[in-house]
């Protein structure tokens, strides 16, 4: 079968997509050749202060990170693979490796999956998407009569805690016909998750991840109002560029394309009133309990865990939706990853940590961001925050708030250059190089940071 023609048949002739990134294989051989001269020349390694235990432990890392990069290859595969040798090598503890498991975060994921499902199968997501497509069809209206589509496009992603999932999202909304600009509607999904990463710390799986990484007290402060605290500026920012961005846009060639009639409101696709009542209500009495933690002392996770027993009793969750519309492979590699995190951090020499800032999170994730996935370099960008933080004596909770608020601005400058197709990683980092509102972004967040007082 041809890949432009129509016609149907066999694929043949297709080269194997294992080979689409040749960086990745460069960094497996790279890793297998230092693995074999750290352990062919044990002594020599010995006197440059190093313990084999933190050679074995970058190796790991080596590893991961290069099978990340095989595009054919699921992450869960490459993470699991390196839980495995490290625990096979006794590089760390197993307690310490599966501490992710065993934290109030694995609640909150079980939680917010479960209101996401619902949300889902309510009908709910997909009435507040057509609200927000409804809304980008009249960009121009003398009396604003509608609100801008960010607004119900940062609900939906913040019942999307899944990324791939999201992403599924983000693409169908900019696939629509609309009279705007092609970059309207990826400015304005773009400014939505990066709304609702600020706004809500289900709403991403980095947000999630930190959960994991910090201590008992740390999970206790770090909740929405204290996440709101420092995070309600670029918030505001992120909502007022989309709406701009919607109002000021003027209408592309060919006049206004109608959309289809089962997005024009929200009772058609709104099959159970009943249920996306219930949705509602238990997200924000959720949202509600989370927020006054300090008051009543029940933990994030038995909050959300009490919120996904309510949806099963009420029936809006039924046992069979929950298990084929969850995102199972995340959340085995996010009770995974912390204890991955956390060993990584314990290898990293304490005399290559005695300069840096916080202040560094955003160009190094914007370089990094460059040549690997989001996920490659959130990962990355916590290894060293955990490891700076213990070496410098920081709260690791402030450390943390500095590099996720740098990495949701940096997957926000790229995310508006990355279409619904397939685009070279190197063409969209030129592109987001370039764009102004890049510049201004990195601004924004310098003063942000200097507002905070890190």
């Amino acid at each position: 079968m041809s890949v432009r023609g129509g016609s149907t048949g066999t694929v043949r002739n297709m080269p194997p997509h294992s080979l689409e990134d040749p960086m990745a294989w460069v960094v497996c051989a790279i890793c297998a050749l230092l693995g074999v001269l750290a352990y062919g020349f044990e002594s020599s390694v010995l006197s440059w202060g190093l313990t084999p235990r933190q050679v074995g432990t970058w190796l790991s890392i080596a590893l991961l990170v290069g099978l990340w990069m095989v595009p054919s290859l699921p992450p869960l595969f490459a993470v699991l693979l390196a839980l495995l040798v490290m625990s096979l090598f006794d590089l760390a503890p197993i307690a310490v490796l599966l501490s992710g498991a065993v934290s109030d975060a694995a609640l909150w994921w079980l939680g917010a999956f479960s209101l996401s499902v619902a949300a889902r199968q309510s009908g709910l997501t997909g009435a507040l998407m057509a609200r927000a497509l409804h809304s980008l069809q009249a960009p121009h209206t003398p009396r604003w009569p509608r609100a801008p589509a960010v607004w119900w496009l940062a609900m939906v992603f913040a019942l999307l805690p899944s990324s791939a999932q999201a992403r599924r999202w983000a693409y169908s909304f900019c696939l629509v016909p609309s009279s705007t600009p092609r970059q309207v509607p990826r400015d304005v999904v773009s400014a939505a998750q990066l709304g609702a990463a600020l706004a809500w710390l289900p709403a991403q799986p980095a947000n999630l991840l930190v959960l994991a990484l910090l201590p008992a007290g740390g999970v206790d402060r770090f909740v929405p109002a204290y996440w709101l605290q420092h995070t309600w500026p670029l918030l505001a920012l992120a909502l007022a560029y989309a709406s701009c961005v919607q109002w000021c846009a003027r209408p592309a060639l060919g006049g206004v394309t109608p959309l289809p009639q089962v997005v024009l409101g929200s009772r058609e696709l709104s099959e159970d009133r009943f249920a996306v009542q219930c949705v509602v209500g238990i997200a924000a009495v959720m949202v509600l309990m989370v927020a006054l933690q300090p008051l009543h002392g029940f933990s994030p996770g038995l909050v959300s865990l009490l919120a996904m027993v309510v949806l099963f009793a009420t029936k809006v969750l039924t046992p069979q939706s929950y298990h084929w519309g969850v995102d199972w492979p995340l959340f085995v590699c996010a009770t995974v990853l912390p204890g991955l995190i956390a060993s990584f951090a314990a290898a990293i020499p304490a005399w290559g940590l005695e300069w840096g800032s916080t202040s560094l999170a955003l160009p190094f994730l914007f370089c990094l961001r460059m040549v690997v996935p989001s996920g490659v370099a959130i990962v990355a960008a916590l290894v060293l925050a955990t490891s700076w933080s213990s070496v410098q004596g920081h709260d690791l909770l402030d450390t943390a708030i500095a590099v996720l608020v740098a990495f949701h601005m940096v997957d926000f400058m790229f995310r508006r250059h990355t279409g619904a197709g397939s685009q070279a990683r190197m063409l969209v980092a030129w592109a987001t190089v370039r764009s102004p509102v890049t510049w201004a972004g990195c601004a924004v967040y310098y003063l942000w940071w200097r507002w905070c007082g890190w």
